[in-house]
């Protein structure tokens, strides 16, 4: 295939501009002047009508098992407040045979008048004989009902489980609010989607995932019975994408898999399961990201340790001696000075000259920490649209001075290190150019909307490149993906837009018009 008439931004280290781009056998074999280049006469010739093209973007931090079980479950995205949350409930219940759980997610306090976390008897009374457990948007939280906390055993006298809470009323009396690893207590009896339903969201997702403009993701957290379904999908040949699998850590059957089985490659890359992800903390909006010192409208609470120091070492030297990268969730300041103190100290004992160890997230950093990233060669992974999504009360919860080392883009790119940038999905939406807006506007996509702390700014260049080269380099993927040079995989993104020379207020409508992998189509805007 011959793609020509473009603006083809190969992104190779000198920054080269092609018009015209040949692919052979899934692989760029030329990039450079359509006068430089004569096509076969049965070549396939596709015309870009002067589009600009990128290589594939790819997400960083994606949750692809979770985005297909949101699929199907209750979206309360949007809900204005609690009592809106739980009409929405009362519909699904209306329909539910009697018993049946109906699970959901994305339900935001935050956004709801008094920023109060709801309670079990506004479900109660809704869905009295229906377990209910609704996930909050960060996945840190869940909101539940009697019947399901019955059903899971959870009850005045159950303790809370090391790195969870379990929300209690001044009685003592379960709330139904789960904070982190207290939601496990839910997850053995919470029922699962067949293996039919799963990899029928599955695919769907991948669908949203293409039309958004990504071809791959680094997918953190993926236990064993996702993996199954992309299994069954590349069989089948239907996974027209890429993925990047850091298995769960929380998963003991997963690691235990995987820890004896060691990395592995499926369909000719398209699925490589190549990581460990653990989680030291919680999240900021549901105040379990583990800070330093109290959160300022909260300051009986300093967050929560999900996994001390010690752990993460011997879990970081453990995957490390198997092969594996490992990627840590790290919100909070306390969280970050904890897992860079553990790289630090498994680096020590055990020296890796490309380790590429990463911090996900790295939301909330110390003045002191910044350098460390750098100096330890520990890569950081962050979602801009973190930064515009959380902005309007970020510093109720860290105050002025701590909130100066959140979401500090342009700070840790000072120090040399290069940033994965990806969305969090389904925290956020799959659309890589809401986080190229975010990142290079540091303010939301409502054109009126007031920007934030604009010095830590990225350039579009560096936006780009996070969800290109950067995030190659940050998968050990950078000699097959990421730019558009001679030997590279043929992801190409043909764009809507110039995202190097459009309106910056017309990034975050970006849409691809057509998206190759391996130099097969898989998305056009008329239709697969």
């Amino acid at each position: 295939m011959l793609l020509t008439n473009g603006r083809i931004y190969t992104l190779d280290a000198a920054g080269t501009i092609a018009d015209t781009l040949v692919v052979c056998e899934g692989r760029v074999a030329f990039a450079g002047r359509r006068a430089d280049v004569n096509p076969a006469p049965a070549e396939t010739v596709v015309d870009l009508g002067g589009r600009a093209a990128l290589p594939g973007l790819v997400d960083a931090h994606g949750h692809l098992m979770h985005l297909a079980r949101v699929r199907l479950t209750l979206d309360l995205r949007g809900a204005e407040s609690e009592e809106a949350a739980a009409r929405r409930v009362a519909e699904r219940a209306a329909r539910a045979p009697r018993g049946d759980w109906i699970s959901g997610r994305n339900w935001d306090q935050n956004l709801w008048p008094g920023a109060r976390f709801p309670s079990r008897t506004t479900l109660d009374r809704v869905a009295p004989e229906h377990p209910v457990a609704l996930v909050r948007i960060d996945g840190h939280a869940t909101w539940a009902n009697s019947a399901a906390l019955h059903a899971a055993g959870i009850e005045r006298a159950t303790l809370d489980p090391e790195g969870g809470l379990i929300g209690r009323d001044a009685r003592g009396e379960p709330t139904g609010l789960l904070l982190d690893t207290a939601q496990r207590l839910l997850h053995g009896v919470e029922p699962r989607p067949s293996d039919e339903q799963f990899d029928r969201a599955v695919r769907e997702c991948l669908d949203d995932c293409l039309a958004a403009g990504l071809t791959g993701i680094h997918e953190m957290g993926a236990e064993l019975y996702a993996l199954a379904s992309y299994r069954r999908l590349l069989e089948r040949g239907q996974f027209p994408f890429r993925n990047y699998v850091a298995v769960a850590g929380r998963s003991a059957s997963t690691w235990a898999h995987y820890r004896q089985r060691g990395p592995e490659r499926l369909g000719d890359g398209r699925v490589t399961i190549g990581a460990l992800k653990l989680m030291a903390d919680g999240a900021l909006g549901s105040r379990g990201a583990a800070l330093h010192e109290p959160y300022c409208d909260d300051p009986g609470n300093s967050g929560l340790v999900l996994m001390d120091g010690a752990e993460v070492e011997r879990l970081t030297l453990e995957a490390g001696a198997r092969g594996f990268q490992v990627c840590v969730h790290a919100i909070g300041d306390r969280a970050n000075t904890l897992v860079l103190d553990a790289f630090e100290r498994a680096l020590a004992r055990a020296p890796r000259p490309d380790h590429r160890l990463r911090v996900e997230h790295a939301q909330i950093l110390t003045e002191r920490d910044v350098p460390r990233f750098a100096a330890l060669g520990v890569l950081p992974s962050m979602q801009a649209t973190h930064c515009t999504s959380d902005m309007a009360w970020a510093a109720e919860r860290l105050g002025p001075e701590r909130v100066r080392g959140a979401y500090a883009w342009r700070s840790l790119l000072a120090t040399g290190v290069v940033i994965a940038g990806g969305s969090d999905f389904p925290v956020e939406s799959p659309n890589p150019f809401h986080g190229i807006h975010a990142a290079v506007t540091r303010r939301p996509r409502d054109p009126d909307a007031k920007g934030w702390q604009p010095e830590q700014r990225m350039t579009r260049e560096e936006a780009v490149r996070s969800f290109t080269t950067w995030n190659a380099y940050a998968s050990r993927q950078e000699a097959e993906l990421g730019s558009l040079e001679i030997g590279k995989r043929a992801d190409v993104v043909v764009l809507s837009d110039d995202v190097f020379t459009c309106d910056e207020a017309r990034l975050p409508d970006i849409h691809p018009t057509l998206t190759l992998l391996a130099g097969e189509v898989v998305y056009t805007s008329e239709g697969k």
